[in-house]
């Protein structure tokens, strides 16, 4: 029998450093979905992870704003 919590969430760690900077540089001019999917085609790692990632950013530097 297996029992799961929470899913595993998407850590900085997880994904490469060339795919978070890659990232960036896309959020800058596309929007985060479309960032994310050509990061991840370009690294190919999961875009749904890219996109996690970028979405908990996005939350922590609004919070650090408050």
């Amino acid at each position: 029998m297996v029992l799961i919590v929470e899913g595993h969430k998407a850590q900085e760690e997880d994904l490469p450093a060339d795919a978070l900077r890659t990232l960036a540089l896309l959020q800058a001019e596309l929007p985060l979905k479309k960032a994310a999917a050509l990061a991840a085609e370009i690294h190919g790692v999961k875009k749904n992870a890219l996109y996690k990632y970028a979405l908990e950013q996005q939350g922590n530097s609004a919070e650090a704003l408050r």
